[in-house]
């Protein structure tokens, strides 16, 4: 574990399951999303820490992933981790969250904010997907096109596996075609994937997650949406996706980077993201 992330770091219990939450830095609470999904915070360490020297941020892991505990029925959700965000800042004492969602976090962020609008700040979303399914369908259409054949017969075999270290290994397929530059690669944490998680959430996803008679509870929330210029869907698609919905969004491409902008281009984003939040919270 890095010298920074061993400031304040805690389990909290929420509904009877434990969740690895990670606090730096003092200021406005920014309550970061974790992708996947399936992922952990540690995604975003330790390249977003600079950010603490302005505000708190929070890390946490979502409910079976990263040091958190899985969930005893085996059963995942959207709206379950939408409850587990809100246990969280009820826990936390914290009135009002920035939030900070990256690929499928953005969707949470999201869900989160139109379901709770009263206790967000500002939403800030990269490497994001839309507001409905069909954004998560052109996610897969737009990957499967850039992927190799080799690297899809590869994927297509550790599909029908069950041992865990064959998500590290489908990491290793997808990780390349997630960056602009595969120099970016070694910048960026070796961390597990929950396969459980994932496709549970995925599922629901894809039969369920539609957000566009929500989205006027977004009205007054300032939404900032920081995408690379050669992710999966590059800003032209995300502009459909998720702009097109939410007329008072914001959207900056962020130039040589893919779909991992937080570790490519993390100067660049914290900027935008500093930016983003101070005039936020004004």
């Amino acid at each position: 574990m890095d010298h920074e992330e061993k400031k304040n770091t805690n389990y909290i219990n929420l509904n009877n399951q434990k969740v690895y939450f990670n606090i730096v830095g003092n200021g406005e609470p920014i309550v970061f999303l974790h992708g996947g999904p399936g992922s952990q915070h540690q995604f975003f360490l330790p390249h977003v820490l600079p950010l603490s020297k302005n505000y708190k941020l929070i890390f946490y892991d979502q409910t079976g992933c990263g040091q958190s505990e899985t969930e005893k029925s085996g059963q995942y959700s959207m709206s379950m981790e939408v409850e587990v965000l809100e246990l969280l800042r009820k826990k936390l004492c914290l009135t009002k969250m920035n939030l900070f969602g990256e690929s499928w976090g953005s969707m949470l962020a999201l869900l989160y904010a139109t379901t709770y609008p009263e206790r967000v700040n500002g939403l800030f979303l990269t490497a994001a997907i839309g507001v409905t399914a069909q954004g998560y369908k052109s996610f897969q259409k737009e990957l499967m096109k850039r992927l190799s054949l080799k690297d899809k017969i590869r994927l297509f075999i550790f599909s029908f596996k069950k041992v865990n270290k064959d998500s590290e290994r489908v990491l290793e397929v997808l990780d390349p075609y997630y960056v602009f530059s595969k120099e970016s690669l070694q910048k960026k944490k070796v961390f597990k994937m929950n396969k459980v998680v994932n496709k549970k959430i995925i599922d629901d996803i894809v039969k369920n997650y539609d957000l566009t008679d929500k989205l006027f509870k977004l009205d007054q929330i300032p939404v900032m949406v920081a995408q690379g210029s050669h992710d999966i869907l590059d800003p032209s698609k995300i502009k459909q996706l998720l702009i097109d919905y939410i007329p008072h969004a914001t959207l900056v491409e962020i130039n040589n980077a893919g779909h991992w902008t937080v570790v490519e281009k993390p100067q660049e984003i914290i900027s935008i993201a500093k930016d983003f939040f101070s005039s936020s919270n004004c």
